[in-house]
């Protein structure tokens, strides 16, 4: 059975292309458009992997991490953000709510998935 990814992006373009990359891979994806969708998929489907853009239509990823890393049934989940936010600042708060890995748009696919396969074959390592 393939791991599954959570793709958390508002930018439809962006959903589609990371989608259709991580399928032509071998992974099984699911998408989201905004932090609510996210966390109730999430519960539902317990995917393998989150990635999510920082920000959302309806509150920060920093905020729906947190919520997800509350909840035992999700709290497991490896969550990368992939952001065009270079702030230090949203990297630290990022990781402090729970993020394993804090990534910066545009990111190379071989970047992207050195990163997913890590997490995904060895998450807790990466657990916070």
């Amino acid at each position: 059975m393939a791991s599954k990814i959570l793709i958390v992006e508002d930018n439809s373009d962006l959903s589609d292309l990371l989608s259709v990359y991580l399928r032509t891979v071998g992974y099984e994806t699911s998408r989201a458009e905004n932090s609510a969708q996210a966390i109730g998929k999430a519960l539902a489907e317990l995917p393998d992997l989150i990635i999510t853009d920082l920000n959302l239509p309806d509150m920060t990823a920093v905020e729906a991490i947190a919520i997800l890393k509350q909840d035992p049934a999700t709290s497991s989940i490896p969550i990368v953000v992939l952001t065009a936010m270079a702030v230090g600042e949203w990297k630290a708060k990022a990781l402090k709510a729970g993020a394993a890995e804090y990534l910066l748009k545009p990111i190379s696919p071989h970047a992207l998935m050195d990163v997913v396969r890590k997490l995904i074959e060895q998450p807790s390592l990466f657990e916070r």
